[in-house]
């Protein structure tokens, strides 16, 4: 069987702890679209889906060919669903799978994946026919230990290309509407902006001003996925000299490293945001995009999730209403500390990366310390993201920690500084 050659990038998805994927796939979806797609159950005009909300980053229920419900990130950077965990297949009744490459960011090679096609994708008052579907190696890349709990791959573009989207982020809602059927919001609190779907995603105007004063007007990839504000994938505006290394994400090919750091103004239309942290990969991190790369960088969901919006694909325009986080300072990790969850339920937490000179550093902890407890509770029962919350306090709160190392039991404490 002819082998199909795809590059698949990936970045940053998750509070710097998960990458996601960015599809540039060699093949047309015109030709697809004809025959395969979601629809609405029973003629609905508009579905609402309440989906649980980590980080900003959103988690979408996702049966396969009947299987049972599983999470799914729902990311405007993917054109092509993406399957992280081959090993049940065998409970999906996929018939034949077509070897495929895939290149990622990240220090590695090509990986060896493989295509389904023309499965069948339900989403909670949506069906969808005929959905191509990459499915990536076991052990590849684990979200379910990035979430602390069973996450399955990537949706996007069969969802945001087939209905317009609202995302309510504070009341942990998406709502799917026929586009055939969709009224424009006539509130002047919503304000219309141009967009550019291309590939499968969706590209803005914005721009940017330095710590020097520099000022770019480029074309940006609003991401879901993305947890982060913003991230940098050009390098004509210098890294701002009040910044920090940092681990930015888990690629396909390998970690993605670079620097933080905030930048004073980011203006997305007509909204302005102030101390916006912005993430900087290096060079080698970005060594798989193609020469011709046209867009700047991503606006991730601590962006976006300052509005309530809405994805108008068809008509090429997002709508964009502020809500109470919109003026929230840009905030980031300060303890210098990531971790994921391991064991049967997700109940075992295992530092996985520390900063260089972070708090988290100087305090004597280790890549591979098991928390057994932080502030003198247990962190048994508890999710990932309750624990992520206490090393994202403000600048100067102590955080006590029990370890356990090797068969050390081990008791140590820092204090939160913030570094930019």
């Amino acid at each position: 069987m002819r082998q199909n050659d795809l590059t698949l990038s990936a970045f940053n998805k998750w509070d710097l702890r998960i990458a996601g994927i960015l599809l540039l796939l060699g093949w047309s979806w015109t030709t697809q679209a004809r025959t395969s797609g979601f629809v609405l159950k029973d003629g609905a005009r508009s579905v609402s889906i309440p989906v649980e909300i980590q980080n900003n980053v959103i988690l979408l229920p996702v049966r396969i060919n009947g299987s049972f419900e599983m999470n799914f990130i729902l990311d405007t950077g993917v054109k092509t669903t993406i399957f992280t965990e081959p090993v049940v297949l065998s409970w999906l009744e996929i018939d034949s799978l077509a070897p495929v490459k895939i290149r990622g960011l990240g220090e590695g090679n090509d990986i060896e994946a493989s295509l389904a096609r023309n499965i069948r994708l339900s989403i909670p008052g949506a069906e969808g026919y005929g959905v191509n579907m990459v499915v990536l190696p076991q052990d590849l890349v684990s979200y379910s230990a990035m979430f602390g709990k069973p996450v399955y791959g990537i949706i996007g573009y069969e969802v945001f290309g087939q209905f317009v989207v609202e995302i309510n982020y504070l009341q942990k809602y998406i709502r799917l509407t026929d586009p055939f059927l969709f009224k424009a919001p006539r509130s002047p609190k919503w304000t219309e902006v141009p967009i550019n779907v291309r590939k499968g995603k969706p590209y803005v105007e914005a721009s940017l001003i330095d710590h020097l004063g520099n000022k770019v007007k480029e074309r940006w990839l609003m991401d879901t996925g993305a947890s982060m504000a913003i991230s940098l994938f050009h390098d004509e505006l210098p890294v701002p000299d009040k910044s920090i290394p940092a681990f930015l994400g888990m690629g396909l090919s390998g970690n993605v490293y670079g620097k933080l750091g905030r930048n004073p103004t980011f203006s997305l239309g007509d909204f302005d945001f102030a101390g916006i942290v912005t993430g900087y990969p290096t060079a080698e991190s970005l060594t798989m995009f193609p020469d011709s790369l046209d867009w700047y960088g991503n606006i991730g969901s601590e962006v976006l999730s300052r509005f309530r919006i809405i994805f108008d694909y068809h008509r090429q325009r997002v709508f964009l209403r502020k809500n109470r986080n919109f003026k929230k300072t840009f905030g980031y990790n300060i303890s210098g500390l990531e971790f994921i969850s391991t064991g049967d339920r997700y109940e075992q937490f295992i530092i996985s990366y520390i900063r260089p000179g972070s708090p988290a550093e100087v305090a004597g902890l280790h890549v591979y310390d098991e928390i057994l407890a932080m502030n003198g509770v247990p962190v048994l029962g508890q999710s990932i993201e309750v624990l992520y919350s206490l090393l994202s306090r403000r600048s100067g709160k102590y955080v006590r920690m029990k370890i356990k190392r090797g068969e050390k039991i081990i008791r140590l404490h820092f204090r939160l500084n913030e570094q930019i």
